[in-house]
């Protein structure tokens, strides 16, 4: 009886497939763009609001410094609210040069982002100022 059951539960698995799934591609150059040069993504999770970073590499050269390609990058937020429908709001920093994320908090009429950013000798921190509002 044991072996007529194990046979069954062969048979059947061996009819079983996975789901096949199609990727389909998207003719958006914009999007395209932002996606694959994607170089940070980090998520704050704060008392009512959620931020998204995302850190964003522009063109070879775009930081303008004569004697290197290095490249500056553009600074993408998200504020969203916690729910099932979140309202969010989205905005854009741009041309940062070696940027980095230092932490993100709330008081109680704005969420506060500080960054440091710039060449190696002026490197320098800066508070984003966003509305709770």
């Amino acid at each position: 009886m044991k072996k007529l059951i194990l046979v069954l539960l062969i048979m059947t698995a061996l009819h079983c497939k996975s789901q096949n799934y199609e990727a389909k591609e998207i003719n958006n150059l914009e999007l395209s763009n932002i996606i694959g040069n994607i170089s940070a993504f980090k998520t704050y999770p704060l008392t009512d609001n959620v931020v998204n970073i995302v850190i964003i590499k522009n063109l070879t050269g775009s930081a303008k410094n004569k004697e290197s390609g290095e490249v500056s990058n553009n600074l993408y937020l998200t504020k969203c609210e916690f729910g099932e429908l979140p309202i969010c709001k989205l905005y854009l920093l741009e041309d940062f040069i070696n940027l980095h994320i230092d932490k993100a908090y709330e008081d109680k009429k704005n969420i506060k982002i500080n960054i440091t950013s710039g060449n190696y000798k002026r490197r320098k921190l800066s508070t984003i100022l966003i509305s709770k509002n």
